[in-house]
């Protein structure tokens, strides 16, 4: 094997003995001894002073162990990947998904993953994101996208994204009476003070959720008191019952790929500090990642923060959606 002179050099530099080295490596002597002097003969310098007992290393003998164990970790930390990819071959791997995830990014990350690992079974579990530490620590399931909202102790995060959150108020709503929406988009977002919002009707996830979790922390923070609320059982259900006039939403960016033609809500956002979504993919602080699952954390990244689809909806596309008569082609990669 390529690697093994380096193995012969450091189990006699490590024994200060070809004898030793010999038995250890379970070859002859007289072999060991021909396979060091051929590596001197190929580098054109000795490798070990034999007139010392025990022998002892030149400084060339040095330079050269030390790039060996070098390679010698790199050749064992390669064969651990390549087994554990192996091993993998016919495996399972779960994923706990929200609802955004389930929608939004798996469609981009698991073809890309099927094509790297065709043989690995995936098995999606979708709940609410503040749900997932049970089954993480319970090893249920591998990995979890989720929010850092509630973070935890026991978990370790792998950042995705991070996204402002925003108002969507459907268009007629009396408190943009008066107020200027023209060209309003993603790049001109209308600034509300957070008391017109109270005593307003507004839809919303269940704080039992993630992101309504920090929805109900923001709200609480702002003094908004709403009227009524709906609780929706997705954000999509939420941006686009608010779009339709069920009352006001909190979303991200990330919503205005759900908009509806015909049906575009006003985007607003608090007069106060900004409020930001921190997305990740969470796992035990106890577990040691796979190969596999470092992969599909790698892909993840890489999709969330670069694919096109999955950005928010540029100012060109969403003016499209508020202008008649619409061209369904316009839209046909929206989620």
């Amino acid at each position: 094997m390529i690697y093994s002179k380096y193995k012969y050099i450091a189990a006699v530099a490590e024994l200060r003995s070809i004898s030793k080295a010999a038995q250890k490596l379970y070859i002859s002597q007289p072999a060991l001894t021909r396979i060091v002097m051929n590596i001197e003969e190929e580098l054109g310098t000795p490798l070990f002073n034999r007139a010392a007992l025990p022998i002892q290393l030149t400084y060339a003998g040095e330079r050269y162990l030390e790039e060996a164990r070098r390679v010698l970790a790199i050749d064992s930390s390669l064969r651990r990947e390549l087994q554990e990819i192996s091993e993998m071959k016919r495996g399972l791997l779960k994923i706990g998904t929200n609802y955004a995830a389930s929608n939004l990014w798996l469609p981009h990350i698991l073809p890309v993953f099927r094509r790297e690992y065709p043989g690995i079974t995936i098995s999606l579990i979708q709940q609410n994101s503040l749900l997932f530490e049970g089954d993480l620590l319970r090893e249920n399931i591998d990995l979890a996208f989720t929010t850092s909202s509630a973070s935890s102790t026991n978990l370790t995060y792998e950042y995705l994204s991070s996204a402002r959150i925003l108002l969507f108020i459907p268009a007629d709503h009396p408190i943009l009476w008066g107020r200027d929406l023209s060209g309003n988009t993603i790049d001109n977002i209308l600034t509300l003070p957070p008391e017109v919002l109270n005593d307003q009707d507004f839809v919303l996830l269940h704080p039992t959720d993630g992101f309504g979790f920090t929805v109900a922390g923001l709200m609480k923070a702002s003094g908004i008191h709403p009227a009524n609320v709906l609780y929706a059982p997705s954000i999509v259900a939420c941006y686009r019952m608010a779009a339709s006039g069920m009352g006001i939403t909190f979303a991200t960016p990330y919503a205005t790929r759900y908009t509806l033609p015909g049906l575009v809500p006003v985007i607003a956002e608090l007069s106060m500090q900004a409020a930001y979504e921190h997305n990740a993919i969470a796992y035990s602080r106890k577990k040691k990642l796979s190969a596999i699952e470092q992969r599909f954390i790698a892909i993840a990244k890489d999709k969330v923060c670069n694919a096109p689809l999955l950005q928010p909806l540029c100012s060109a596309q969403w003016l499209k959606l508020k202008t008649p008569p619409y061209d369904s082609s316009d839209f046909r990669d929206f989620a």
